[in-house]
């Protein structure tokens, strides 16, 4: 148990294809073909489409920066989720926009099940469960949601999953901090307050299934805690 030597070390597991597509690959080259054209052609309008895209844009980038730093690392200790390559992470203390820059540590015998989802069906399922929402996989707070789930750390198009459930007194989180969010009174309020809340299930993408599969079924203990959907 002395061993902290990584058995599975998966870095920017969030980021993938589609992801990476759809908040990075895309609105740059939208940006930089408006660009080109509105010099190349002379036309003031097409810098208004350029101006007009700065929101969507500002989502995009909002959402992969979330999203960057998550990571799984798996020891002799137990299961790793968040920045597991930073060195800073575990003092860090990001708002609940920002889980993901943190860190969640879970011993063996604090993990009560394990599996990795793949099916497609079941990830869509699970992900569209109000407990999952969190800020990871969706730019604002869901209507409503006055508190988010701290270790779900789904981001969207997530095409598989390691999901631990755990028991919440016996696991290590950074701290997180609230944040407001301001609705200008769509839902009768000009502002709320979304606070952390340590979730029994940890949710966190993988883009190895069947490796990261392996290496659970040689993890510490007496029972067969890994299961493949």
């Amino acid at each position: 148990m002395n061993d902290t030597r990584p058995t599975y070390l998966e870095t920017r597991s969030a980021l993938n294809g589609r992801l990476l597509t759809s908040c990075l690959l895309a609105p740059a080259v939208i940006e930089i073909a408006g660009l080109i054209l509105g010099v190349t052609l002379d036309q003031p309008w097409f810098f208004v489409i350029i101006g007009s895209m700065l929101v969507p844009i500002m989502i995009c980038s909002g959402l992969l920066y979330r999203n960057w730093p998550t990571g799984i690392r798996i020891d002799q200790s137990g299961i790793t989720i968040g920045a597991v390559r930073s060195a800073r992470a575990a003092r860090r203390r990001p708002t609940v926009n920002h889980q993901s820059w943190g860190l969640y540590s879970c011993p063996w015998p604090a993990a009560l099940a394990v599996r990795v989802v793949t099916d497609r069906d079941d990830l869509r399922h699970m992900m569209n469960q109000p407990q999952y929402h969190t800020l990871t996989n969706r730019w604002s707070n869901k209507r409503g949601l006055r508190r988010c789930n701290i270790g779900v750390l789904a981001p969207p198009f997530m095409r598989a999953a390691l999901v631990i459930e755990v028991d919440p007194s016996a696991v290590t989180a950074s701290e997180i901090r609230p944040a407001r969010f301001y609705t200008n009174y769509k839902d009768g309020q000009f502002s709320h307050r979304v606070d952390p809340q340590l979730s029994p299930t940890w949710v966190v993408p993988t883009r190895h299934p069947d490796r990261l599969n392996q290496v659970l079924q040689t993890a510490p203990g007496d029972w067969d805690f890994a299961n493949k959907y």
